[in-house]
């Protein structure tokens, strides 16, 4: 509904780095060193100067020596002089080389040329996984919780070529910290930086000029909020609004948009705080995330009286928003005694939209966004609208082509002169051919009577 939770997550959220684009390297602590203590990530960040930084209980396998952490190279982070192994946990001996001079292994195979491994598909936590596509770059998947390691292994194989993935088989330590927004990915957080960890592996995009993850910028302003419950029925507004803003942010964020938000968690959060914000940030597009209600039924996008961007990226969302299974009830303009009558399409300075996604009073369409999937699902819609509008191209499941069914074939049936054929050979009559249906010839037919005439 249009007005003046907890944090969800996006599962199965991946990231993909071209090495042009991004260096990449792994950076770790001997594990339980009193001199190296482990670090939250968001102190790794800072210490290594990285855009983002991943925890990933993964191993460095590079050379000899130490580095300044003090890890022995070539040697397992834990529990190697126990187990007797070249790589924890007595794990896989699969490495993936994230840079030059830079080698990792993992302690499982998820998948390997494109195909999935056998893994554990009963044990529902989250989950970190890191490899390379068969085009080179490094895709990194993580989940919130509630996902096994089959579960998240499949999803990133149907979305694309992969020549390794490889995952760590404890969720504990899931985490990702984005230093440009201070973004915590923390399923099962320990503090506001995420719990202290061993290893990470770091992002640092290249020739950075000013925006950190990116050229393009996007404000999502999320309705409503902390004492403003919005609308309420089946759903509660405010909290539907908030997870399907962060999946929009999350998705956004995976492609190199930067991203910011009128609020990531349950607080206050009027549309004349939104609008300062969305103008103070001087983003490239900004949409308003509600849900609706009054009993009606269906999707529906509003932009500018005035057209133009505005209008293209609500045709753009409305179309993502149809493809989930969602109808819509279209795009729509309000006009008002100052030109566009709500305020955050008429006061922000840029292209600007507001998304109304289900009615929180209808039984039947508050269902189609009543689980944590569904309303990420339309926040992953809204971003790939956005991207659409940006011209940002992201990736889709790789489908492969279904080969048409062949008709199953029907057994020959025998020719009703082969029995006389097979009586004759067996009398020690000489037939080369045998063409029953053909005319015989002179010649043939004499041959023939020279061996039936004695």
């Amino acid at each position: 509904m249009i007005d003046s939770g907890t944090d969800g997550l996006y599962v199965g959220l991946r990231y993909i780095y071209d090495r042009d684009e991004w260096d990449i390297w792994f950076a770790a602590t001997p594990y339980g060193s009193p001199a190296y203590p482990a670090k939250t990530l968001k102190t790794w960040a800072a210490e290594e100067q990285a855009d983002v930084v991943y925890n990933l209980c993964l191993f460095n396998m590079t050379g000899s020596g130490s580095d300044r952490y003090g890890v022995i190279r070539g040697r397992t982070l834990q529990y190697l002089k126990a187990k007797g192994v070249d790589c924890g946990y007595g794990g896989t001996g699969e490495k993936l080389t994230v840079s030059p001079g830079n080698v990792v292994a993992g302690v499982k195979v998820a998948v390997k040329d494109n195909v999935v491994r056998p893994l554990d598909k009963t044990t529902r936590r989250s989950r970190n996984m890191i490899g390379e596509l068969a085009d080179g770059r490094i895709i990194v998947v993580q989940s919130s919780d509630g996902c096994t390691e089959d579960e998240v292994a499949r999803y990133a194989a149907g979305r694309y070529t992969i020549d390794l993935l490889l995952v760590q088989d404890a969720g504990g330590s899931t985490g990702m910290y984005r230093a440009g927004d201070g973004y915590l990915f923390a399923p099962e957080r320990e503090g506001a930086n995420g719990r202290p960890v061993c290893s990470v592996v770091c992002m640092r995009k290249k020739n950075k000029e000013g925006k950190p993850m990116g050229k393009k910028k996007v404000f999502i302003g999320v309705g409503h909020g902390g004492s403003d419950s919005g609308a309420v029925g089946y759903l509660v507004e405010k909290e539907a609004n908030l997870t399907m803003a962060l999946a929009c942010r999350d998705f956004l964020a995976a492609y190199g948009v930067d991203v910011r938000m009128s609020r990531t968690k349950d607080e206050n959060d009027t549309v004349s705080q939104e609008v300062r914000e969305c103008n103070a940030y001087n983003p490239d597009l900004a949409i308003d995330v509600h849900n609706n209600s009054g009993g009606g039924d269906g999707f529906e996008v509003f932009h500018t009286i005035y057209g133009g961007t505005g209008k293209v990226l609500a045709q753009n969302i409305e179309k993502q928003v149809k493809a989930i299974g969602q109808n819509s009830r279209g795009v729509k303009t309000r006009k008002g005694s100052r030109g566009d009558y709500y305020a955050f399409i008429r006061d922000t300075a840029c292209p600007a939209v507001i998304c109304e996604g289900v009615f929180v009073d209808t039984k039947a369409d508050a269902a189609q966004a009543d689980t944590l999937a569904e309303q990420q699902a339309f926040g992953v819609a809204y971003a790939k609208g956005i991207l659409d509008t940006l011209g940002i191209p992201y990736d889709e499941p790789e489908d492969d082509p279904e080969e048409p069914e062949q008709p199953a074939e029907e057994p020959a049936k025998e020719h009703w002169a082969q029995k006389h054929y097979d009586s004759l050979i067996a009398k020690g009559m000489e037939i080369n051919e045998t063409r029953f249906d053909d005319p015989i010839t002179r010649g043939e037919a004499l041959a023939l009577l020279d061996q039936i005439v004695k």
